[in-house]
């Protein structure tokens, strides 16, 4: 089992293919610890690249006698020695080695995709139980990577909800409201099979999720519209989203239920930051808000206020709101009940807002994390600068704070400890 690239042997190390998921041999693992391999060797080249590839085999062998446990707990010291000092885009190699090794750890499993659901019904009069779902959508993309691989093609499917429904929750663990839009996102290789007419993982994908969620109480027919596809600078389409619009749906009352796929992006963090950082940044340079109500419909304005919240439950990893910040975030989630449609109230709390200068707030402080870009220093673009090749440093926090969130909630199997009320 070689391959060569770049002229450094892929092989993965016997002992690290006896990484086991179930009881048998994982042939998932070995095209993890490959893909593993493939994406450091990619971060550099000359004398730096054989010391990779050495840490590579440490890591393997980590892998395949703990498979249950941090692997960057395992390896955080000698990689921190090793690659610390070595810049990388922002941040240091060791930055971007401790991101891949999360996302291995992810790819391996560690029995995640086998552990048994929370016990309990995934939807209760419309109310989605998040952690019930996001192991729902875990179990079905890693049958449809098994599929995939049968077929001859090789990727890794990071699936996750896109938005905010998953942080306005009740202490059950369901949201508060029935849910309006029900957005997977999933992030894949480069090489993952991918058409304007939505291509074999979407042929594979839609129906048995479509089954699932008929098992659970929410029958739709298996009728998806491929949309919003996005092509890099090559002219190749690296996302695509199939979509199925519930009876209900009108532009001022959005409702779906939508697959979201991107090639671009690897995890579903990736995913909500490149969206979430362009709205951030929209909002910074908006300096006229009198006309930005004059030509923002009220369910757009409604909807980059949702946004803009949502984007602090994501970023709570390296974001600390203040007192006022946390008391208006709860008034604003309280308000998403029914006032909020109101001008009057939805207004108000944008110049709530835009006084208390948390949009500025957070713009510095993720521009400090992603670039070391400090307060004032200089002006910062994320979609030119961050955007296209996000920065470990600011990947790390986000990932490590959401997967702890979404497992708290049974989103892997066990809910370990009450679900958080937000």
């Amino acid at each position: 089992m070689s391959h060569t690239v770049l002229g450094l042997s892929t092989e993965i190390p016997y002992g690290a293919r006896r990484v086991e998921a179930g009881g048998k041999v994982s042939a998932r693992a070995g095209r993890a610890l490959r893909q593993f391999r493939l994406a450091l060797q990619r971060r550099t080249s000359g004398p730096l690249a054989s010391r990779l590839a050495g840490f590579a085999d440490q890591v393997a062998q980590a892998a395949a006698t703990s498979p249950s446990s941090d692997l960057w707990d395992m390896v955080r010291a000698d990689c921190r020695r090793e690659f610390s000092t070595a810049a990388l885009r922002h941040g240091s190699l060791a930055d971007a080695i401790e991101w891949e090794t999360i996302k291995l750890q992810s790819r391996l499993g560690g029995g995640m995709e086998s552990a048994p659901p929370p016990a309990v019904a995934m939807f209760r009069e419309r109310r989605v139980h998040i952690g019930r779902l996001i192991h729902l959508w875990r179990g079905l993309a890693a049958e449809t990577e098994e599929w995939l691989a049968g077929q001859g093609g090789t990727t890794f499917l990071d699936v996750g909800p896109w938005g905010g429904f998953n942080f306005v929750i009740e202490s059950d663990g369901y949201t508060r409201m029935p849910f309006a839009r029900l957005t997977l996102a999933m992030g894949a290789l480069p090489e993952t099979p991918l058409t304007e007419a939505g291509g074999p993982l979407f042929d594979h994908f839609l129906p048995r999720y479509c089954e699932a969620l008929a098992e659970a109480g929410v029958t739709i027919p298996d009728h998806w519209q491929y949309q919003f596809p996005k092509w890099d600078h090559a002219g190749r389409l690296i996302e695509l989203s199939g979509t199925y619009y519930l009876p209900s749906h009108t532009y001022d009352r959005r409702t779906f239920i939508k697959v979201r796929l991107s090639r671009a992006c690897e995890t579903v963090e990736e995913i909500t930051l490149q969206d979430f950082l362009v709205l951030l940044e929209r909002l910074h340079f908006t300096t006229d808000w009198a006309l930005y109500r004059e030509q923002t419909k009220d369910v757009d304005a409604r909807f980059d206020l949702q946004d803009f919240i949502s984007l602090n439950h994501v970023v709570e990893g390296v974001y600390q709101r203040s007192a006022d910040e946390e008391r208006l975030l709860v008034e604003i989630k309280d308000a998403f009940r029914g006032t909020i449609k109101t001008p009057a109230v939805l207004y108000g709390y944008w110049r709530q807002v835009i006084i208390s200068r948390w949009v500025e707030n957070l713009y510095w402080v993720l521009a400090d994390v992603a670039l070391g870009v400090k307060r004032y220093q200089r002006m910062v673009s994320f979609a030119r600068e961050v955007v296209d090749q996000m920065p470990p440093r600011l990947l790390i926090p986000v990932r490590r704070q959401l997967q702890e969130y979404h497992s708290r909630l049974g989103a892997f199997g066990v809910i370990g400890g009450d679900a958080v009320s937000s």
